[in-house]
């Protein structure tokens, strides 16, 4: 499961009313005594931007639900790294104090690298006693030992040095005495979970807890449901400041039962202190959840539905699989536009389940947790030599599948990543002006190519028309007509080039189990064809004079004369 995070900072304590410093900044004001400073003079591209003072290094603003965080704005076209500091006032560093703060990337698409370093009074060199790397754009909790500081006078600062950044966020920066039993808590758990997984009727909670108090041991972490404590372990051995250790529970479940749980710190006297809470549901086999997205690079409010995404990912992991459908744009896959029905964009639909449909994935909550007696496995990809793609594979039914009197297909989609690096064509409008909207309240109304990205987008199909589509309608007889319970079907079916493409690099195949009267999927499966694929394709002996104006639909300027597609020439859109 990769990157479900629920983050909690908790305290049994107040904080110290002897805190050293805090840094303060009002209506995006530092406070006297703070400095910034571009250290080498480069000025972040101003056309990247809005909402935000460049040139000076650092600026205040806000981000997401955060007022007043530290800003380093940093996006340059130009392939200079910008070096920016932001330098604390002179402070005499008791015995025991440290340097704590959150940071995230503001724009998760770019990482964000920075160090921080002291200079002590009446020397003009900088010792370097951290560096960190910010990959996401949610806050994260940081501590910094300031031991060698002990007893002196020391300016501290942070210098945000991030080649190909967007902007590094800092909140809560203080200097002061550790709390006993501060933690944050990052939980890997899977919401889905099959029976097969289950051993004796439980599955496995999987954690990690983040020590950002003072050094403790002897305590107790455990889970609950419905507040009763149902697995727990003690840790007795010291747990240092800024250590992360990870934590391995039984969490039990019931089939097709949704189990609220949470994460806790017991203490002696049953109060007991919630670091994160979460739900699993376990059922005949691995659940996962198709979203489909109807957008496009027009779409002034598209980017909340980026930002859904974003927040669904977050929460599901692996088990989300999204596929983002554009409509009158470059990328546009309009057959398939039409088949989703949707009226409007953004526009997001779960399991193509029509009364989930709407402009968020408000509508989703009745769906998520439903029994699921059937998966569909990818068990081979093959790349041919005529330019079409085998796939093969299964579907199972579980013991209590009673579904024998519906009919069901297989379904498929192919999918592409874009980035605004790979073609100079690529534009996103944006009219998100709320700081709620995280990256895109600094992002300018038509977004620059270079920070345009549109993750797994339909590619148009040869076989997809009006009245006919795969990956709507499922291919006929892929499967039986009456399905029995704990069985396995097989099936193999070829893939052509999707239009406007002349290779399969960078795709991933998205098939599902459909409803056939409904079009409802029943469950899904992704997997990258360069990932997976076996390849068969040889390049032909005999290429047709090269066009140095026609490009692939992906930016790819073509060796050979174009085939019948979609492609790009004189940056215009042709079909041929």
């Amino acid at each position: 499961m990769k990157k479900i995070i629920i983050q909690a900072l908790v305290s049994l304590v107040a904080l110290s009313a002897n805190a050293e410093y805090s840094l303060k900044i009002s209506r995006g004001k530092f406070p006297e005594g703070v400095s910034t400073q571009s250290l080498n003079g480069f000025k972040p591209d101003s056309l990247a931007y809005k909402k935000v003072a460049l040139g000076q290094g650092w600026a205040g603003g806000d981000y997401g639900k955060r007022l007043n965080v530290a800003l380093s704005p940093s996006f340059m076209k130009t392939g200079e790294t910008c070096e920016n500091a932001l330098t604390l006032p002179m402070l005499k560093i008791e015995e025991g104090e440290w340097l704590s703060w959150e940071a995230c990337a503001v724009y998760p698409i770019f990482k964000e690298t920075y160090t921080v370093e002291y200079r002590e009074s009446e020397s003009d060199v900088w010792v370097t006693v951290g560096e960190f790397k910010e990959s996401g754009n949610d806050w994260k909790g940081r501590l910094l030992d300031l031991s060698p500081c002990y007893g002196k006078e020391v300016e501290i600062r942070f210098v945000c040095r991030s080649p190909k950044g967007y902007m590094l966020a800092l909140s809560k920066v203080a200097i002061k005495p550790l709390q006993p039993l501060t933690f944050e808590c990052s939980n890997l758990t899977p919401k889905f979970f099959a029976l097969s997984e289950l051993e004796e009727g439980e599955a496995i909670a999987h954690f990690s807890l983040t020590n950002l108090g003072s050094s403790v041991s002897g305590i107790v972490v455990g889970l609950s449901i419905d507040d009763e404590v149902i697995s727990q372990v003690e840790e007795n051995e010291e747990w240092k400041p800024g250590e992360s250790r990870i934590f391995d529970l039984p969490l039990p479940l019931k089939l097709n039962q949704r189990s609220d749980y949470k994460i806790i710190l017991m203490s002696d006297d049953a109060t007991n202190l919630t670091l994160g809470q979460s739900f699993a549901y376990c059922t005949s086999f691995k659940r996962h959840l198709l979203v489909d997205k109807g957008t496009g690079m027009w779409c002034n409010n598209c980017p909340t539905g980026t930002l859904a995404i974003d927040e669904l990912e977050k929460e599901y992991g692996d088990a989300l699989i999204g596929i983002e459908t554009h409509y009158d744009d470059l990328l546009a896959d309009e057959v398939n536009f039409k088949w989703l029905n949707f009226y409007a964009i953004p526009y997001m639909m779960l399991n193509r389940v029509r009364t989930s449909a709407g402009e968020g994935s408000d509508k989703f909550v009745d769906y998520i947790c439903r029994p699921t007696e059937m998966e569909i496995v990818i068990n081979t990809l093959v790349e041919n030599e005529d330019g079409t793609l085998t796939v093969h594979a299964t579907v199972n039914t579980s013991e209590d599948f009673t579904d024998s009197d519906r009919t069901f297909r297989i379904g498929y989609e192919v999918t592409k990543s874009f980035s605004g690096n790979e073609s100079n064509m690529f534009y996103q409008k944006n009219i998100c002006n709320i700081a709620s909207f995280k990256q895109y309240y600094y992002l300018p109304s038509r977004m620059l190519y270079n920070l345009c990205y549109f993750p797994n987008v339909s590619l148009p199909s040869p076989l997809a028309n009006d009245t006919e589509n795969i990956a709507f309608t499922g291919i006929k007889y892929s499967l039986p007509a009456t399905l029995e319970a704990g069985s396995s079907y097989e099936c193999t079916w070829d893939i052509p080039m999707p239009t406007g493409y002349t290779n399969f690099s960078g795709m991933r195949v998205v098939a599902y189990v459909l409803d056939a009267a409904t079009q409802e999927i029943v469950n899904s499966v992704a997997i990258s064809v360069d990932d997976y694929a076996e390849v068969k394709f040889q390049e032909s002996s005999n290429p047709r004079p090269t066009s140095n104006q026609i490009y692939t639909i992906d930016g790819s300027k073509l060796k050979v004369a174009p085939q019948t597609g979609i492609y790009i020439q004189n940056g215009k859109k042709i079909i041929r």
